[in-house]
């Protein structure tokens, strides 16, 4: 790759994930990924999810339902069965510095085949979306609109398509596609040039910044952990200016922590909202019909009535702020917006203003489950694990690390990653872990007794869980064979050597920290095990969504570990001396191990501590099968020993 700023930016990507093993084109198409739509879907993106591996054409998929990337049939029936917008995502990387015409070609027509009928015309790695796209087109019913498609193709060069006719090609492309009926509300073509992806990966670290004009505003009194505060009105034109990209489209990634999507224009609130902003007579006093919205930004810089944003938020007014933007044609210069700003980087004062400023209008329990107090709870534990040298970084709000360069990702573990350790290892349910973690929070907190991230639980329970998988991710993400089996494998670890990792576990610090450290040092045997037990079943990928699975998986880990004790037992035995002591004359108890019934002659194998000795019961009557396991006396003389009798009425 020629471009030196795009490929230093590559290699800090690649060194963050730990990608530096893979091929430098591997390692573009997974960076062109994340920088294309990690930002717009922070909580649902994962590299796994998007890849299309060798598939021809295509480097990323995405189907996105109500602001969730869908991987997962069940997630898509859920997701679907109220209102909601659909949009697909296609993604071809290239790491030529030159557009290439055949290329492009080859990429839509991959595309083409994915919105025909027949499976069989896509590569069999897009198979799991093709039947999605096929729910969410059976369900379209409930489509707020027709799903949009968006086509990106991205290479490392400059763009230089406005020097040739190429540009013409592309929108025949384009209008091909667009022009199956009733498919489409729209489809969109990006040309993604090298510029255009570094810009993109400067957006994935939070790099946000906009100019807002607050033309009457006010400064708040001081507030507790914030810096500064404002409340006023903005022009709304400004405003909806301020949420905007570089190409005019609405810049999701600013709604990353409001706790509800954009309910659509027939939602009855944004209908009024809307009827306000068309309504020539109404929409003059916009700033006291609206409840207005909250913006809180790391960094704030006034210069007059020019306020300069940095890493910023819109934590309330998801909804007024999506009917602006769908209706900026219609905005006139008297319609102003109340707008309250907020300077802070006090992720407790952060996590409070998203509560009260949301609580006005019905907001599930779920939505909130992430902004609890306990969460703080969680990472002051994660941060004083760390004094004992475990290097996790708890992630309670998007975004908290990306300042920090020395943390590697690797280390950090967000809200929804945990959950899902959580569920695997404690909760002993790996095949749920694969669905969307908000459809699990709603599913998990139904009741007081599963509920995720309950006050009462002990947090080093949720600690100890992040901890095995994230041991397991990094010792098997580049093992296809275990990759899909890294929470069942946490599960079967737990079993062997961490049973105490349980949703009713009461821990104390000093025995958490005994336990967590016979964990580290049991954990390669029991991981070797958990393998063994999934190597032996010659398991389908698919089938790791099956409960049946997760039984079967305990269930052999059980057996085998019911024969590796016998064989312990009798290799014990095998290698146990033989009269090979010399005891002192005298009488002496041992328990019998076994009897041999031989025509004429009885023997028995009586064990006495670690030593088996060989002994004649020919003269015992009461020597049959039923003695082993009973405790026989014996007498020793000199270098010969005599079975004196076997007690019939005692047994070990």
């Amino acid at each position: 790759m020629d471009n030196i700023i795009l490929k230093g930016m590559l290699n800090e990507f690649s060194s963050r994930f730990d990608l530096t093993d893979d091929t430098e084109e591997f390692r573009f198409e997974k960076f062109v990924n994340y920088c294309i739509l990690k930002t717009d879907y922070y909580d649902s993106f994962d590299f796994d999810k998007v890849a299309t591996g060798q598939a021809t054409g295509v480097d990323g998929i995405a189907v996105v339902i109500g602001g969730v990337i869908v991987d997962e049939i069940e997630d898509a029936k859920s997701l679907t069965r109220q209102q909601f917008d659909a949009e697909f995502h296609f993604v071809q990387t290239k790491t030529s510095t030159s557009f290439d015409l055949g290329e492009y070609l080859k990429f839509t027509a991959t595309v083409r085949a994915f919105f025909g009928d027949h499976p069989s015309a896509v590569p069999a790695e897009l198979l799991n979306a093709f039947n999605i796209k096929e729910v969410v087109y059976q369900r379209s019913a409930k489509l707020r609109a027709l799903p949009t498609v968006r086509l990106h193709y991205s290479y490392a060069g400059k763009n230089r398509l406005g020097e040739s006719n190429i540009l013409a090609s592309i929108e025949n492309e384009r209008l091909a596609l667009e022009a199956e009926k009733y498919k489409f509300s729209s489809v969109i073509s990006e040309i993604h040039d090298g510029d255009d992806i570094a810009t993109l990966y400067r957006t994935t670290k939070n790099d946000v910044t906009g100019m807002l004009s607050f033309q009457r505003h006010t400064a708040i009194p001081p507030i507790p952990g914030a810096t500064a505060a404002y409340l006023g009105v903005v022009r709304c034109s400004d405003y909806v200016s301020l949420l905007c990209k570089q190409n005019g489209e609405l810049n999701k990634a600013l709604f990353t922590e409001n706790v509800r999507d954009f309910l659509g224009v027939s939602n009855p609130v944004n209908s009024a909202i809307e009827k306000t902003v068309l309504d020539p007579n109404e929409r003059d006093r916009f700033a006291v019909l609206n409840n207005g919205v909250t913006v809180v930004a790391g960094n704030v810089v006034p210069s007059g009535d020019t306020f300069q944003l940095s890493r910023f938020q819109v934590v309330n007014g998801c909804q007024t702020s999506h009917v602006l933007y769908e209706r900026k044609s219609d905005l006139s210069d008297a319609m102003y917006l109340t707008v309250k700003l907020i300077e802070t980087t006090n992720i407790d004062l952060y996590g409070r203003i998203i509560a009260t400023t949301n609580s006005q209008s019905h907001v599930t329990k779920e939505a909130f489950a992430t902004i609890r107090p306990y969460h703080k709870t969680l990472e002051d534990f994660f941060t004083a694990m760390r004094s004992s040298g475990f290097s996790y970084y708890y992630e309670r709000r998007p975004h908290q690390f990306d300042d920090d360069d020395d943390i590697p990702q690797k280390s950090i573990i967000s809200a929804p990653q945990l959950i899902k350790c959580f569920i695997s290892v404690a909760m002993e349910e790996p095949h749920k872990v694969h669905y969307y973690y908000g459809n699990l929070l709603q599913e998990y907190n139904r009741n007081e007794s599963s509920e995720i991230f309950s006050e009462s639980d002990y947090p080093g329970l949720y600690f100890a869980s992040g901890h095995i998988i994230s041991l397991l991710k990094y010792r098997f993400h580049r093992n296809k064979d275990m990759k899909d089996w890294i929470f069942h494998i946490g599960l079967l670890v737990k079993k062997q050597i961490a049973p105490w990792i349980k949703k009713t576990g009461i821990q104390r610090d000093p025995k958490f920290l005994e336990n967590l450290s016979s964990l580290d040092s049991g954990f390669d045997q029991a991981c070797a095990n958990a393998v063994k037990v999934i190597k032996s079943l010659k398991l389908d990928r698919k089938q790791n969504r099956s409960p049946e699975t997760t039984k079967l998986l305990v269930r052999t880990l059980f057996e085998l570990n019911q024969s590796a004790s016998r064989q312990e037992q009798e290799q014990i035995s095998s290698h146990a001396e033989t009269r090979s002591i010399t005891l002192r004359d005298g009488e002496y108890v041992g328990l019998v191990e076994g009897v041999d019934l031989k025509p004429g002659r009885k023997m028995l194998s009586l064990r006495y501590g670690p030593f088996i000795f060989q002994l004649d019961g020919t003269g015992l009557q009461s020597l049959t099968d039923g003695a082993k396991g009973k405790k026989a006396r014996f007498r020793v003389k000199g270098k010969s020993n005599e079975l004196i009798e076997i007690f019939e009425t005692r047994s070990d």
